[in-house]
C-alpha cells in the first residue's frame, strides 16, 4: 500500500468516527432537549423520559410502562404525590410502571410498583415539601443526592382491609416548585385463595419493588436550582 493510498483510507476511518459521534450526539440531544416532555430509547436498552417544563430526565428499562396520569388504589389516590393535601393541587408528570398485575383468584389479587414524578406550586404543598407529613405516617431519612441535587427522603405505609401500600417520598424544591419523585408499591396482601399456578412469589413482588430504585438513580436535572 502505498503513501498515498494509507492517507486515503485514514482519512476515510476518521470521517466514519465524526460522523458515529455526530449521530450519537445529536440523538443524546434530541431526547434530553426542549420545551416538551419527551420519552426516547437509546442505545443501551434504556429510554429517557425528558421534561422540559420541570427540567428534568430520569431515564428507565424499555419494558416498564408509562402514564402520565396516575391510577388510583386503596390506599394511593391519584394525586400529584402520594401524601398530598386534599385541598392541595399539583401536577402529576409522568408513572414509570415497573410491575403491575390484577386477578381475581390468585396471589396478589392486585399489585403495582411504579415511580410518580410530580410536581406542585401550590404555596400549602411548597411550604410543607421538605418537612415529613407525621401525620400521614411520614418517617424521615437521611438525605439523598439525585444529580447534582439534593433531595429530602421520608418512608411511609399504610394497611388496612387486606390492602397496603409503601414508599419512599424525595422531595425538593425547584425553580419554586415542590418537585417529588417517588418509588411506591401498593398491593392486596389477600392469600386465602386455593393455591394457583398463576400466583406470584412475594419475593418476585419484592424484586420489583427494589428494582425501582435504579430507576430514582438516574433522575437529574437539566440545569441548577
Amino acid at each position: 500500500m502505498n503513501r498515498t493510498t494509507l492517507l486515503a483510507v485514514v482519512l476515510i476511518v476518521l470521517i466514519g468516527v465524526a460522523v458515529s459521534f455526530f449521530l450519537v450526539h445529536s440523538q443524546h440531544m434530541a431526547i434530553t432537549s426542549g420545551p416538551n416532555a419527551t420519552t426516547t430509547p437509546n442505545l443501551t436498552g434504556q429510554a429517557i423520559f425528558s421534561d422540559g417544563e420541570h427540567g428534568f430526565t430520569i431515564r428507565y428499562l424499555q419494558s416498564y410502562e408509562t402514564d402520565y396520569t396516575f391510577a388510583s388504589f386503596y390506599h394511593l389516590p391519584a394525586n400529584w404525590r402520594a401524601q398530598a393535601l386534599a385541598t392541595g393541587t399539583g401536577t402529576p408528570v409522568i408513572a414509570i410502571i415497573g410491575s403491575r398485575t390484577q386477578s381475581d383468584h390468585s396471589y396478589p389479587r392486585y399489585y403495582d410498583a411504579e415511580v410518580r414524578i410530580g410536581a406542585s406550586s401550590d404555596p400549602k404543598e411548597v411550604a410543607r415539601c421538605l418537612v415529613p407529613a407525621t401525620d400521614q405516617g411520614e418517617q424521615q431519612l437521611p438525605d439523598v443526592t439525585l444529580g447534582e441535587t439534593s433531595f429530602k427522603a421520608f418512608s411511609f405505609q399504610d394497611a388496612a382491609m387486606m390492602q397496603y401500600l409503601k414508599g419512599v417520598s424525595y422531595r425538593t424544591l425547584h425553580n419554586g416548585s415542590c418537585i417529588a419523585v417517588e418509588k411506591l408499591a401498593t398491593g392486596s396482601s389477600y392469600a386465602d385463595d386455593p393455591k394457583s399456578k398463576d400466583d406470584i412469589p412475594q419475593a418476585t413482588l419484592d424484586q420489583a419493588y427494589a428494582a425501582l430504585d435504579a430507576v430514582v438513580a438516574t433522575f437529574a436535572f437539566s440545569t441548577p436550582s
